[in-house]
């Protein structure tokens, strides 16, 4: 192998570098703006349980009826555990956002992916599981004292409000699957 041909081959090799990650200029600033949306969630999850905390705790010192009080234990109970659940995968995806391998791995592209997923497949299962629970309670409550108008058309907007959560988290769950199988093809 004479030099011309060893920079022939030298020149190929690294002109090959470049074409190997096609979206990773895409990819960086997609996870960049992700890595400030992670923690901003961080902080409003956590203030949010906090005040659903607050909440349960006043309604056993207020003495709220019983009913009250378990659908405010309920709220505390799923918020801590879907916290725990979501921050656990938040902060293992802020670790591969600043790590080095991120300008270099695909495969550390994909890590992240797949823990967006599953973010947003937990979101759709706890607002189920959210949405069943305040009918329940809805349904009880209702059933035991009477319900105004004023109080259906706040059941029936707050219902609204679940759907259109549900509606956005299926979007950005296929939007990221979308883009999961773009890496992965």
């Amino acid at each position: 192998m004479d030099n011309n041909e060893f920079e022939q081959l030298s020149s190929l090799w690294q002109s090959s570098e470049d074409k190997s990650l096609p979206h990773m200029e895409k990819l960086l600033k997609r996870h960049k703006r992700q890595s400030f949306i992670l923690k901003l969630n961080i902080l409003i999850e956590l203030s949010a349980i906090l005040a659903v905390s607050y909440l349960l705790l006043l309604s056993f010192l207020e003495n709220m009826p019983l009913i009250k009080q378990a659908w405010i234990g309920f709220a505390t109970l799923w918020g801590i555990s879907l916290f725990i659940l979501m921050s656990k995968s938040r902060l293992s995806s802020l670790k591969h956002l600043k790590s080095a391998q991120l300008s270099t791995s695909l495969e550390a592209h994909i890590k992240l992916i797949k823990n967006e997923i599953f973010r947003w497949e937990l979101s759709i299962k706890a607002t189920w599981i959210f949405a069943v629970a305040f009918g329940a309670f809805i349904g009880s409550e209702c059933y035991f004292s009477t319900c105004a108008n004023n109080d259906l058309l706040h059941i029936g907007l707050s219902f609204i409000v679940l759907l259109v959560a549900q509606v956005f988290f299926v979007r950005k769950g296929k939007t990221a699957q979308k883009v999961l199988r773009t890496l992965t093809d």
